[in-house]
């Protein structure tokens, strides 16, 4: 495997705890230092069938479109990514009568998925500038480095 599993080494990667490493190397400055992020991105990639999964063998899930998708982002490869199938993934979960994502098509929708599945559209499509190491828009970003007291 070449994701990141967080919480044991040679563990099956995960890609939630891939997010997390990958973020937290890029708030560092130092994702450039990463071995291998070929493979790192290979492997993020290889999660994407219409949406994407966190781990072979699973179901797509609306969350990952957030996770793996800033995660491809962060690693300078977002172009590489299937936007109309992740957007027509993330339809199929939407509730067409009281809104918001389910994890599954199917299933009602939540506020954790809801919110992932939108973040991870704007991430994805570019649309709107959004750091995906904080998860918050560009504009809340500057205005945070203006005001911020270091």
């Amino acid at each position: 495997s070449s994701g990141i599993n967080a919480e044991y080494g040679g563990r099956e990667a995960q890609g939630g705890s891939t997010y997390c490493a990958v973020a937290a190397l890029e708030l560092m400055d130092t994702l450039d230092r990463v071995p291998d992020r070929e493979r790192l991105l290979d492997w993020c990639m290889n999660r994407q069938q219409l949406g994407f999964n966190g781990r072979p063998n699973k179901l797509q899930d609306t969350c990952y479109s957030f996770w793996l998708g800033a995660s491809v982002t962060m690693l300078g490869y977002r172009e590489l990514i299937n936007k109309e199938a992740n957007f027509s993934f993330l339809m199929t979960t939407q509730d067409q009568y009281m809104g918001g994502f389910a994890k599954w098509e199917g299933y009602m929708p939540d506020v954790l998925h809801s919110y992932f599945g939108i973040a991870g559209m704007f991430v994805i499509s570019g649309e709107v500038e959004v750091h995906p190491a904080l998860n918050i828009s560009m504009r809340a970003y500057r205005l945070w480095q203006e005001n911020a007291v270091l």
